[in-house]
């Protein structure tokens, strides 16, 4: 019984589930944006100009005209300027800076300057992490606690199957950066090694 029924269902559940889920998240986010159009459409008095999918199309023809704005340094000089007025109200700031975060994980610019690497945590019976070194640069009031300053680099360690991890700044000779994607590392963490592409299923060392 469970050969022949249990066991295809189950094959059958893993296969079918994922595609169902990413394709609901999808139908979701259009549905939303369609809505935001139409609303927009409804404010402006221009009913006229709704048919199906039109709210879509209007939002989406919004999020590319504000990309291109955004190409313009004097567009965006004013947006930093007007950023950092909101970031002086604390509810507002902490709303929109995780949102902020949230979406940079999303822009593959962000990430070009993450180097994926192992963190040799061996001291601490953990043995070697896979982390990002996020930056360089440390903060200040970091470096007036330590010594050896100068030789810190801030690096991310995600935690398997939550969003989450630990910002650890950690001595250079610990942390071995890897010809790794951000992508791929970041999958490969979040999911304990589960997902992962062929060509990356080999050890690490």
């Amino acid at each position: 019984m469970k050969r022949f029924i249990l066991n295809p269902l189950m094959k059958g559940a893993l296969v079918v589930l994922p595609l169902l889920v990413t394709i609901w998240i999808l139908w979701a986010a259009f549905v939303w944006l369609n809505g935001m159009g139409i609303s927009a459409l409804t404010a402006l008095n221009l009913e006229q100009f709704i048919f199906p999918a039109s709210g879509l199309i209007l939002m989406l023809a919004v999020l590319l005209i504000v990309g291109l704005m955004f190409q313009f340094s004097v567009i965006s000089w004013f947006y930093q300027r007007m950023e950092k007025a909101l970031l002086k109200f604390p509810l507002v700031k902490t709303l929109y800076g995780a949102v902020k975060d949230l979406a940079n994980m999303f822009d593959n610019s962000q990430h070009k300057t993450q180097q994926v690497a192992l963190v040799d945590m061996s001291d601490n019976g953990l043995g070697l992490v896979v982390g990002m070194i996020t930056t360089d640069s440390i903060p200040q009031v970091v470096k007036d606690q330590c010594d050896n300053a100068d030789d810190l680099v801030t690096v991310y360690l995600p935690m398997s199957y939550m969003v989450g991890g630990y910002t650890v700044f950690l001595p250079r000779s610990k942390v071995k950066p890897m010809d790794w994607t951000f992508e791929k590392a970041m999958r490969f963490a979040l999911t304990a090694g589960v997902s992962q592409d062929k060509d990356d299923d080999q050890p690490l060392l």
